[in-house]
């Protein structure tokens, strides 16, 4: 199963790994927006998969479907 955080969380979580990080809050939305990556949508809010996000930063694409 998949590791699922809201869009605020995951940054944290990327930013707690790599303080350095550029990654922001309304980059990810963007990622998300664009459908660069794919976010679950339950209700008003956005679940990022953390595993397909950092696939996604190493350069190695990350989707995440829905099963």
């Amino acid at each position: 199963m998949a590791t699922m955080r809201t869009i605020p969380k995951a940054v944290e979580e990327i930013k707690a790994k790599d303080p350095k990080t550029a990654l922001t809050v309304l980059g990810l939305r963007r990622l998300v927006r664009t459908g660069e990556l794919r976010a679950a949508k339950i209700g008003k809010r956005a679940f990022i998969s953390m595993e397909s996000l950092e696939a996604f930063l190493r350069g190695e694409g990350g989707t995440y479907e829905n099963s």
